[in-house]
């Protein structure tokens, strides 16, 4: 693969490089002007130890026949030979110096192998002449020490040595042409990286990958992003700087540079959860849109750990490796502190925000995020410098899980908490379909997470946690607080009638989407079987209480026996049939705009209810519609016909309308 194919490898504009490389012919010509004196200097130095070895021949050649036979004399001989030696030493040394500024000032960028070559034979160089400088020093040093004070030979070496001494502490030289290349080196560390430390560009969310190598593929981006050749180049030079002022430079050159980068790449991703990580900006954001936030929190995470920080991770070890661990760690955590910290503190906001039933699905799409990248965390951020970042990421993980688990298991009592305006047709509250939707969902979408969050909890209190922290228990106690609800309400609908219609909506809402659902797998049997049984008993009574109300006008009462006449039969008939019409007509008037909102239930109960007052109706008609004569077909005393009465009830309890949960977390059923 071609490195010309990676965005993040291009060059700067040629009008930044036409800018550096002024910047640095600048710089060249004033350390060329410096090198200048130091030459000066050199060569006067070269001339004084030139001087220095004259005399110190002189005086040899005059102490050794006044004191030819002595033993001190030989001794203080030998000490001056040594000193001279290293004079001699020192003087050789100068050519070595001129070979090597010529290298010293070249352009490095032309052979940088040679240049550092260069400045290793110049850093043994000196160290040879610092050496032998010592030496020379420490020898005649000894040799005055030897000699008594009032020597006249002893003085004359006394200036001798005073006057090396003051050239050893004066002397630039040693020192200027090493910073030189030491300062060069460094410029070209940074430029380098400046023409190398761009923005990568970073995938919305990471694709499919295998649990053996989480960030191959990054690794290789990386290194074709930074080319192979300035790769090697700020290997070899941060080498060469080690244990320079100038090593410090480059490594936080590095570390501001890189960190600049990973800005950059993570300002393109519009982390808008960044700019709401305070708790009570939080709890302002809408649930659907806070859902959206969450979802892209969790998969940025990902890519910024198996991508971005990753991919930092190898080129920081790349760059330093012979270095040794800690000093790439240290870069890595420089550079991964600041945008990992604008992750952890909005994770941390949010799990100590109030724990409403509809945080809880966004606390497990956290703690499932996170589980699905600490693996990662722990791989990318090892080392004692990274230490916080990976106790930082642990203590999240504990607070989402936490906060999931506190969620859940508060949610009874939340439950039993809600107010609902109330509901005049006897539909099924908003509460008890958004308990109900939302249990279904949360077993359908997040059982595993949601489990996990028990079961670590449960660890965590240990025996002083709960008797019982399970799901289905937890599901049960829900469900238990739901019921205790509709219960609550149905007391406040004063209609008898429609309290029942209240509670079979209600139960029947329950107990059909527990039967459909995967929440049947964490209710006893029986406790379904209670519901389905309570639903039963109170449309029995519906149906009874009904019927009744129309029916009981439809009696015989007075019309046997034969000591009434037939007038007062017609009498009786007639008042029978008004009062059933007025009582069907308010029955229809007031309980026409009830609901039930179950199809089945509400087809069984018309049926039963038509076939019961047809029954009735038609067997009274049947029995005394003749005593009415000719009014029985003018409608004057029989309002309505057994098909109207029919058609009339088959239009009773139609939703007008669909209870829906306010969170619209699936249809109703």
């Amino acid at each position: 693969m071609s490195t010309d194919c990676v965005r993040w490898s291009l060059r700067p504009p040629e009008r930044q490089v036409d800018d550096d490389i002024a910047q640095l012919v600048a710089a060249r010509d004033s350390l060329h002007a410096s090198l200048g004196k130091s030459r000066e200097v050199s060569y006067l130095l070269h001339e004084r130890l030139q001087n220095f070895q004259e005399r110190l021949s002189l005086i040899r050649r005059n102490a050794a026949p006044a004191n030819e036979e002595s033993k001190s004399t030989m001794e203080l001989s030998r000490r001056i030979d040594k000193a001279s030696q290293s004079i001699t030493s020192i003087r050789k040394l100068y050519n070595v110096f001129h070979d090597l500024r010529t290298i010293i000032m070249g352009d490095l960028s032309l052979d940088l192998n040679g240049y550092l070559a260069g400045v290793m034979q110049l850093e043994e160089a000196l160290d040879y002449y610092r050496h032998e400088f010592a030496a020379a020093i420490s020898c005649l040093q000894e040799a005055v020490n030897f000699l008594e004070t009032t020597s006249t030979h002893s003085l004359r070496l006394r200036n001798i040595l005073r006057n090396l001494q003051a050239e050893q502490a004066g002397d630039k030289f040693n020192g200027d042409l090493l910073i030189v290349a030491q300062k060069k080196l460094e410029n070209e560390f940074s430029r380098l990286l400046a023409e190398n430390c761009l923005p990568v560009s970073l995938p919305t969310q990471m694709g499919p990958q295998t649990e053996d190598a989480p960030f191959s593929s990054t690794e290789l981006e990386y290194l074709f992003g930074f080319p192979s050749e300035a790769l090697q180049k700020l290997q070899v030079i941060i080498t060469r700087l080690a244990g320079t002022e100038h090593y410090s430079r480059c490594l936080k050159e590095y570390q501001e540079r890189r960190s600049a980068q990973c800005r950059q790449s993570l300002e393109a991703l519009e982390v808008e959860y960044s700019r709401i990580s305070a708790s009570e900006l939080i709890d302002k954001v809408t649930w659907i849109d806070l859902q959206n936030i969450i979802k892209k929190w969790t998969q940025q995470l990902e890519v910024v750990v198996k991508v971005l920080y990753a991919g930092e991770r190898r080129l920081a070890r790349q760059v330093f490796k012979d270095m040794g661990q800690p000093v790439w760690v240290e870069c890595l955590n420089y550079v991964a502190q600041p945008g990992m910290s604008a992750f952890f503190q909005f994770g941390e906001s949010f799990s100590t925000t109030s724990r409403s039933p509809e945080k809880l699905c966004n606390l497990l799409e956290m703690l499932e995020g996170m589980e699905k990248s600490e693996h990662s965390v722990i791989q990318v951020f090892d080392g004692q410098a990274c230490c916080g970042i990976r106790k930082r990421y642990r203590e999240l993980l504990k607070q989402v899980t936490y906060g999931a688990f506190k969620a859940f298991w508060d949610m009874s009592e939340w439950v039993e908490e809600q107010k609902e305006p109330q509901i005049h047709d006897g539909g099924v509250m908003r509460l008890c379909s958004f308990v109900v939707n939302y249990l279904d969902y949360l077993v359908r979408d997040y059982l595993e997470p949601m489990s996990k969050a028990l079961r670590c909890q449960k660890n965590r209190q240990g025996d002083g946690g709960p008797p019982e922290t399970s799901l289905a228990q937890g599901i049960l106690l829900i469900f238990q607080a739901l019921g205790r609800q509709i219960e609550a309400r149905a007391k406040e609908v004063p209609d008898p009638a429609l309290r029942h219609i209240f509670m079979m909506n209600n139960l029947q809402y329950i107990y059909t989407r527990v039967e459909k659902n995967r929440l049947k797998d964490f209710l006893d049997a029986s406790w379904i079987y209670g519901i389905g049984r309570k639903v039963d008993n109170h449309t029995l009574k519906y149906q009874n209480d009904f019927c009744q109300k129309i029916v009981i006008h439809l009696n015989h009462e007075g019309l046997g026996g034969s000591s009434i006449g037939k007038s007062s039969v017609r009498s009786i008939v007639r008042q029978n049939l008004r009062a059933f019409s007025s009582a069907f007509d308010d029955i229809i008037r007031t309980q026409g705009n009830w609901v039930i909102q179950h199809e089945s239930l509400r087809d069984s109960t018309r049926s039963y209810i038509t076939r019961k007052i047809l029954s009735v109706y038609r067997s009274y008609l049947e029995n005394y519609g003749h005593l009415l004569g000719h009014f029985y077909s003018s409608n004057k005393f029989v309002k309505y016909t057994p098909e109207m009465v029919e058609q009339l009830l088959d239009g009773v309890f139609v939703p007008k309308r669909r209870s829906s949960s306010t969170l619209s977390l699936s249809n109703d059923s």
